[in-house]
């Protein structure tokens, strides 16, 4: 009985008390690299957070986020979970032919929600009186069903666009991306570890925006065999196939500057990192401006997340500058941008369920 209860207290030790000395000794992680993101670093211990529960929230994601061989742990749970025949891990689906897709059902967003947020977008377009585009990108799992595991759920993305077709009234311009995408689902036109669309269904969608006639001519180039995306890094798995990444040429006359600063369209020193997502214009920004594209005095105001960072070098070849906003980012009047900058055209571009969560649409009122 007294050897039991030794053998207690030291798993009792091994399992609880020391990942918590070690979390306590060593200097906090801030970002992960392998699942691209921020993590918790220790929370500030105050009356105030205490009496809200935001120390204890935050104090259970930093156990979590700063836990021991966290990357280990994830891949070792990843394997015991496949050999007990789990397809959905962390978030992601382990799907057929190498996919592994981002889980979003109609669980995880609210259609009213939804709507607010395109008649926040419509509000904002009638009130400027331009040509505009509205581009909402289906997700992965929405178009390659056939590659999702047996009952697999997601969320209905032919509904979302007959919402938003209910909601613009043929105000806008509409492309159904969904079908364009469809159409070509046994095609390479989403990255198997990766939520974005590859650069050919970027392409895919600029025809579709474009009704066929589009400007842009050139071949795909492809610049990395090595891409391990943020789908992958729910799971860790290790027989994961990477994926390629391929650019679209464009013009050498393009002058770019984000926040101020000159870039390159591509970044291709980011081809050396994790995420090789980001080769697009070297990531997110909160603005970046597009100078030298076709000279035909059109100005195009794209209002964006991630998935348009490959998609906006195929419009380069159609409007003259494009001007791109990430409202999770810009803190600034949109209303005053768009008259100073000699805005032609505006496009609103983001995956469906990123616009039916957007928080940050109340920055177009000013």
């Amino acid at each position: 009985m007294k050897k039991l209860y030794i053998t207690f207290i030291a798993i009792f030790l091994v399992i609880i008390v020391l990942p918590g000395v070690y979390i306590l000794a060593t200097p906090d992680r801030e970002f992960s690299d392998n699942e691209n993101r921020v993590l918790q670093t220790a929370p500030a211990l105050n009356g105030d957070t205490l009496l809200d529960g935001s120390f204890q929230s935050k104090l259970s994601k930093y156990l979590s986020d700063q836990f021991p061989a966290r990357d280990l742990w994830t891949a070792v749970g990843t394997k015991i979970k496949l050999t007990l025949g789990f397809a959905d891990i962390g978030g992601a689906y382990i799907g057929r032919d190498g996919y592994y897709m981002e889980k979003i059902t109609s669980d995880d967003f609210e259609l009213d929600r939804y709507r607010e947020n395109l008649a926040s977008i419509k509000s904002f377009i009638d009130a400027q009186g331009l040509p505009s585009t509205v581009v909402l990108v289906p997700a992965a799992g929405t178009v390659l069903s056939d590659k999702l595991p047996a009952n697999a759920q997601m969320y209905d993305a032919r509904l979302m666009y007959g919402i938003a077709q209910d909601v613009f009234c043929d105000s806008v311009s509409l492309p159904d991306i969904y079908s364009a995408l469809s159409e070509h689902s046994g095609e390479y036109i989403y990255y198997r570890t990766d939520h974005h669309w590859t650069t050919m269904g970027a392409y895919l969608a600029y025809d579709c925006i474009m009704q066929g006639n589009g400007a842009y001519e050139g071949e795909l180039q492809k610049v990395s065999d090595s891409f391990l995306g943020t789908t992958y890094s729910k799971t860790l798995d290790s027989a994961a196939v990477p994926d390629e990444v391929y650019i679209a040429p464009v013009s050498d006359s393009l002058a770019v500057t984000a926040d101020g600063k000159s870039i390159e369209v591509y970044d291709m020193s980011k081809l050396d990192t994790k995420d090789k997502y980001t080769v697009f214009f070297g990531g997110n920004r909160a603005m970046m401006l597009i100078k030298g594209g076709a000279q035909n005095g059109k100005t195009l105001l794209v209002i964006k997340d991630s998935f348009a960072n490959s998609l906006v070098p195929f419009l380069t070849a159609d409007y003259e500058n494009i001007l791109m906003l990430d409202l999770r980012y810009f803190n600034g009047s949109v209303k005053n941008l768009v008259s100073s900058s000699g805005v032609t055209d505006i496009m609103f571009v983001g995956e469906m369920s990123n616009v039916a969560k957007d928080e940050n649409l109340f920055k177009l009122l000013f």
